[in-house]
């Protein structure tokens, strides 16, 4: 039997209390849910019916087991008592936002919630919801997390969280491929998404009517405006039988199909999705720099490391040849799109997401605890801050000792920074159209700064190149 850790108590997941038949809490380093008798009814089902066996054996669902021990039970009922059935789940780390996402992740999140809900409609069970956030990355690669979101509906013609799934997914991916609109201005704004009355005035009304949006904007724009016309209770279709699912899965092919084909077409172009070709380094200092960060990552020995502008993930690959866990973040959107894609041809444990460091994902939703923070979210044992530092400063406008401040924050205890110096050709690029007013910033006024919170490890020059790779740890 696996005795729940009982050094410290229930946690809430803080984004897990809109669902009447349940929530998620954490207990330890474990993960569980506490479900309603209805729910364990329908899971129970598809247990036996071998659904949830081939939802966990073809990776389409997080690994879950019920918790039948009787003892284990009884122990999780007494710190919830209104519950009497739990499962636990499989820990993910980190966890991630669509807003985090590059453009190829969110397709894949969408083609992933599209065939979990097919083979759900093909044993005669459906989601009664699409939201991107029950999507997480695991090794690259999407999994769905929110088992109590199955239900067994009446109705197996319609899929009731359709218009859900377009908010989710459909409508943010059609605004960022012909309107170049960016996630995070999508989900920030609403964490949900926007209502087809707002996406509908995005596109305008000549384009609602081309082929590419007829079907997803200027038609359920129509049915919207109509059932909202309507005076009549509407309810009463939800429960009006109908078994035959045809329709809806030959709409379900037709939405992976669109989806698919507006992931192919998109073409990274972003300006450091470029930078392994343009960056200053020759052979010689590029191989140097590889072979000086697998060295002190092999002094640090971090299980989790974090990635910060790791433009297309390089280092990143380095650490997880190394065993680490990898947070791969960058603001460079078309930078991550690489990486992703890289990792699905190359599988890594290496999870990508876009942060702007000097601007990161914030706290949003209800109580702003719906949806934690980058911050709040990491866990990590080591960050690479390579190359990093002068764009903080210099297009961040960020001091030094702030920057040290934010290093310090994130890491839980090494540091491996590269000090870019002024006459470099990178840094002169980001001075070219501004004053220079950085004539301080030297290597050893870096040091100094960065030694009032770290010790210096380790310190090497990169051979043929002015910059300089330092292993930092926490001072306690």
């Amino acid at each position: 039997m696996r005795v729940p850790n009982t050094e410290s108590a229930s946690q809430r997941d803080g984004g897990s209390f809109r669902d009447p038949s349940g929530y998620v809490f954490r207990r330890g380093r474990r993960i569980y849910r506490a479900i309603d008798e209805s729910c364990f009814q329908i899971l129970r089902q598809l247990g036996e019916k071998g659904v949830l066996q081939r939802l966990t054996a073809e990776k389409l669902s997080v690994g879950t087991r019920f918790v039948d021990d009787v003892e284990e039970t009884e122990a999780l009922s007494a710190e919830h008592p209104s519950y009497d059935h739990f499962l636990e789940h499989d820990l993910i780390s980190p966890i991630t936002y669509p807003y985090e996402w590059s453009f190829s992740m969110l397709a894949d999140a969408a083609l992933h919630t599209l065939k979990l809900q097919e083979t759900l409609v093909q044993s005669g069970y459906s989601l009664k919801d699409a939201t991107a956030y029950n999507i997480q990355f695991v090794g690259g690669r999407p999994v769905f997390i929110d088992l109590s979101s199955i239900e067994q509906p009446q109705r197996l013609d319609v899929w009731f969280a359709l218009g859900q799934f377009a908010q989710m997914f459909t409508f943010p991916l059609l605004l960022a491929y012909y309107h170049g609109w960016d996630f995070r201005s999508y989900f920030l704004g609403n964490i949900n998404g926007r209502d087809i009355e707002q996406v509908a005035r995005s596109f305008g009304r000549f384009e609602q009517w081309l082929p590419r949006s007829l079907l997803d904007v200027a038609l359920p724009l129509i049915f919207h405006r109509k059932a909202e016309g309507k005076s009549t209770d509407g309810r009463a279709a939800l429960q009006k039988p109908n078994k035959n699912s045809q329709a809806q899965l030959l709409n379900l092919h037709r939405l992976g199909g669109k989806i698919r084909k507006l992931a192919n077409a998109y073409k990274p172009a972003g300006v450091w999705a470029e930078y392994t070709r343009t960056c200053s380094y020759d052979d010689q200092a590029e191989d140097a720099k590889k072979a000086l960060v697998r060295q002190f990552l092999e002094i640090a020995k971090p299980k989790k490391v974090l990635d910060i502008g790791c433009n297309t993930g390089v280092y990143s690959y380095i650490a997880a040849e190394l065993g680490s866990t990898v947070i791969a973040a960058d603001g460079d959107h078309d930078a991550v799109e690489i990486l992703h894609r890289r990792i699905g041809r190359q599988p890594a444990n290496i999870t990508p997401m876009v942060i702007d460091l000097s601007n990161p994902s914030p706290a949003i939703g209800y109580r702003n605890q719906e949806r934690a923070s980058f911050l709040d979210r990491l866990e990590v044992d080591c960050v690479l801050a390579l190359a990093l530092i002068h764009h903080l400063h210099v297009s961040g406008n960020l001091p030094i000792p702030a920057i040290r401040d934010l290093f310090y924050e994130m890491t839980g205890d090494y540091l491996v920074l590269e000090y870019v110096p002024r006459n470099d050709v990178m840094f002169q690029k980001l001075l070219k159209f501004r004053v220079d007013l950085y004539g301080k910033l030297t290597l050893e006024s870096c040091r100094a700064v960065f030694a009032e919170k770290f010790t210096i490890v380790k310190e090497e020059t990169i051979p043929n190149s002015p910059r300089t790779l330092i292993l930092m740890q926490k001072r306690r």
